[in-house]
């Protein structure tokens, strides 16, 4: 699809920049601010005033909110107060990020401008779960001192980053389990011929497994569920926000937060899945 619109791009890590060369490629005229750092030939585009009310389109990073009140804007030359970013922007201009906190978009909503979140579209979600689960096995392997074939695993949840999981997993022969709360995800994980645990039950289960790859964004891994794991068993929370893990588990297994893995293990798969659903979000606004 060839694209005769005009995208300003803010802020951002490697992805961002990748999804402008795309949009590039497909024939759209992009311009930038924040990403200076980012190596690519992508046009800058000067003050955020006038980029912004030129533009057709104002796509804001993944995640929107840095530090400190900043635009995440890790590849620029200057910091961004967000505010400053959002006062710049026209009432009424489509503008599209990922991972936008309500504290944004109350902002946002105060100046007329309704930012939608792209990371909520389930055609996202589905395709971010493919490099979030090849990045935790990527870990897995570069942390455990065995091979996954052959080792019992446990993957925690069934949602979308589960069921990428499972398989590829069990696809280099691991002996994995699933864990999940409710009946009818009992049912899918032992249709996919897996073993099956209740998330809710898991106190004096974890000693059969070597591997824990959690996903599921509560406290579902207190101290007290990892009581009875060895110390050399590898924790590996791949759960948004706080994550699922006891924050003074370290003493009994070895824990490793692994967030926003798409961006850090397959930015260009991550920036073309981002692409195809900001796509599909113009498609049905009529902007395509």
């Amino acid at each position: 699809m060839k694209h005769t619109l005009t995208f300003a791009l803010a802020g951002g890590d490697v992805r961002q920049a990748y999804l402008g060369g795309l949009l590039a490629a497909d024939g759209a005229q992009v311009r930038t601010i924040g990403l200076e750092r980012s190596g690519t030939e992508l046009e800058a585009g000067g003050a955020p005033r006038t980029l912004f009310a030129e533009a057709d389109v104002i796509l804001l990073p993944i995640p929107v909110m840095g530090t400190r009140g900043r635009l995440n804007a890790p590849l620029a030359n200057a910091p961004y107060k967000l505010t400053d970013v959002l006062d710049a922007i026209p009432a009424g201009k489509p503008v599209y990020g990922g991972s936008v906190p309500r504290m944004v978009r109350d902002m946002a909503a105060r100046r007329g401008i309704e930012v939608q979140d792209y990371l909520e579209r389930e055609e996202l979600a589905l395709l971010n779960a493919i490099p979030t689960a090849e990045g935790a096995i990527q870990i897995a392997m570069e942390e455990l001192p065995v091979t996954l074939h052959g080792l019992p695993v446990l993957v925690i949840g069934a949602g979308r980053i589960g069921t990428a999981l499972a398989p590829r997993l069990r696809g280099l022969g691991a002996h994995v389990t699933v864990s999940a709360r409710r009946y009818d995800d009992f049912a899918r994980i032992r249709s996919g011929g897996y073993h099956y645990l209740d998330t809710r039950r898991l106190a004096g289960q974890l000693h059969a497994f070597p591997l824990v790859i959690n996903t599921v964004p509560s406290p579902v891994l207190t101290r007290r569920v990892l009581a009875d794991c060895a110390p050399d068993t590898l924790v590996i929370d791949l759960a948004s926000g706080k994550g699922g893990v006891a924050d003074d588990a370290g003493d009994l297994c070895r824990v490793i937060h692994a967030l926003s893995l798409p961006g850090r293990v397959a930015p260009r798969s991550a920036a073309a899945a981002i692409y195809d659903t900001v796509c599909h979000m113009l498609e049905e606004e009529g902007l395509l």
